[in-house]
């Protein structure tokens, strides 16, 4: 007897491909989980990890979580190995001073345009921030410091209104962040939270000139942490070969 056939219908539908814009936002969380690893040590220099430990880390998908290993690769903080998963990148006290070097003119520009240009509803919320960033230092909160350090700093990029000075920062922002923690461990230093709240109330306050002092007195606390200051030897010269 002649099998009948199964209708339409009855046929298992085929599995949809994920919408363009769900792997993006997938994508993004596992960038912005993966980056928060690194930066707060979860994550720690050197440590070797697979693709597949990740997804189950994360539960995403591998698709978005390659591509935010690829996007980590591009920004210095992994290094892919084909086959094998990645490794964190080293902390090393030369990429440190690096940093500071190009740092410094990025922040205080940052810190200066966000107190002139944030609208009201981001004055409000750097001084609710402040006040959270003076309660953790308080209660030495690490968790929620690590927590609004990462929005700090995002809502500076956008209270700016400057995508260029904004995506430069970006860049190094998680390098920013691992040296913070690789020189503090899971510690809140009064000094350097302190520079962090009256960053956040001059900008509440309109305040662009308090707001660059308070950046200029962070960085210099950073640069105290690495050592001395690199001296700046001027121009860089070509050479003959």
């Amino acid at each position: 007897m002649r099998q009948r056939q199964p209708t339409a219908t009855a046929r298992k539908a085929p599995k949809r491909p994920a919408k363009a814009n769900d792997l993006a936002s997938l994508t993004e969380e596992a960038y912005r989980r993966l980056e928060e690893m690194i930066a707060t040590l979860e994550l720690a220099p050197g440590a070797l990890i697979s693709e597949a430990e990740l997804c189950t880390r994360l539960e995403i998908g591998r698709t978005p979580v390659r591509e935010a290993m690829q996007r980590l690769a591009r920004e210095q903080l992994l290094q892919i190995l084909p086959r094998r998963g990645c490794i964190v990148s080293a902390c090393r006290l030369e990429d440190e001073l690096n940093v500071i070097e190009v740092r410094r003119p990025l922040e205080l520009l940052v810190a200066r345009a966000a107190a002139q240009r944030a609208n009201p509803e981001e004055r409000k919320e750097f001084e609710n921030m402040a006040k959270a960033m003076a309660d953790a230092l308080a209660a030495d909160d690490f968790d929620a410091f690590a927590r609004l350090d990462a929005e700090f700093n995002q809502l500076c990029l956008v209270a700016c209104r400057n995508t260029t000075a904004a995506s430069m920062m970006r860049l190094i922002s998680t390098l920013n962040r691992r040296f913070w923690f690789t020189r503090h461990g899971r510690t809140l230093p009064r000094e350097g939270v302190e520079s962090h709240v009256a960053i956040a109330r001059a900008i509440a306050k309109g305040d662009a000139d308090g707001a660059a002092a308070a950046a200029e007195r962070l960085l210099r606390y950073v640069e105290s942490l690495a050592g001395r200051p690199r001296a700046f030897e001027g121009p860089i010269r070509a050479t003959r070969s």
